[in-house]
């Protein structure tokens, strides 16, 4: 009995070895890419902008600086330098697209919620058609009735030349 033990424990000794031999072959797994990729983002519409964005949109940030003209928005309109943030808004049946633009130095925020959503995940191009949306200016806390406009994201950054 005392020769099994003394066998046992040399033959799992000698696997130990084997495979720490094995493991210290590997090479360190690299560092995970950045998080954060270059995308196009255009709008066409009431809302009108196009340009390169790096890292849009997580909830928690960053939200890219972003040039937008405001057309058919009452007091709203014209060219600003701001902020953006779109994603998807709620879940399943009910999923729309969410878009803000905000401006604190010149008192601009806007919000609109809806659209209907078309992902060409093979062209990776993500269109937002918004028809007819009551959109939300922030800062007076008043409704913007009829907003329209097309929101496409794409990492094809020709789109935005």
């Amino acid at each position: 009995m005392k020769r099994g033990a003394v066998a046992f424990v040399g033959i799992f000794c000698i696997a130990i070895l084997v495979v720490s031999a094995a493991n210290a072959d590997k090479p360190p797994k690299p560092p995970k890419p950045d998080e954060t990729t270059a995308e196009c983002i255009t709008f066409t519409g009431d809302l009108n902008g196009r340009q390169h964005v790096e890292g849009c949109c997580p909830n928690a940030g960053p939200f890219p600086a972003y040039t937008m003209t405001l057309d058919n928005l009452g007091l709203l309109d014209g060219t600003y330098e701001g902020q953006l943030f779109i994603n998807y808004y709620g879940a399943g049946r009910n999923k729309k697209y969410i878009v803000q633009f905000w401006n604190d130095e010149l008192g601009v925020a806007i919000e609109i919620i809806g659209g209907d959503i078309v992902n060409d995940n093979r062209n990776k191009v993500l269109t937002v058609t918004f028809e007819d949306e009551t959109g939300w200016d922030l800062i007076n806390d008043v409704p913007i009735p009829n907003v329209s406009f097309v929101l496409v994201r794409t990492s094809d950054l020709s789109f935005c030349e």
